[in-house]
């Protein structure tokens, strides 16, 4: 029986992250299986423990720019009821497809903070949705 990661969109990894860390603080989210590729359809990031508007992000592949699936992202509409909220980030495509990132076994996937939140301990769980494929 195929497995529900490779025919469907689902979890593939999440993490605590803490978004008042110094810029440039990787946290990876999923390594991807031997035999397997990964293809990131979206980022949810819930379970905020404050408002937060400052913090800018970017995912994609660990361990170097990580900015292939979205550059500087600025984490805003997270207000006073921060408890009760969650923001989807994705690439947006509109009239041209966007050309998405694909990693191989081994690759990790993984946000990286880029300006930090200074309101306080701002932390938040990054979630990473999307499918395994045979490599």
């Amino acid at each position: 029986m195929a497995r529900s990661k490779e025919k469907v969109l689902s979890l593939l990894g999440y993490a605590t992250v803490d978004l008042a860390a110094a810029a440039a603080v990787e946290v990876v989210l999923y390594t991807t299986p031997t035999g397997k590729q990964m293809i990131p359809i979206l980022l949810i990031a819930c379970d905020f423990d404050e408002a937060v508007d400052e913090s800018v992000i970017t995912a994609g592949k660990g361990g170097g720019d990580c900015d292939e699936f979205v550059g500087n992202t600025t984490l805003t509409n997270v207000g006073a009821g921060f408890a009760d909220e969650c923001l989807h980030i994705m690439p947006i495509p509109n009239a041209t497809p966007v050309a998405s990132l694909v990693l191989d076994a081994g690759e990790t996937f993984a946000v990286e903070i880029t300006t930090q939140e200074t309101t306080g301990a701002a932390t938040c769980t990054m979630e990473v949705w999307g499918r395994e494929r045979d490599a």
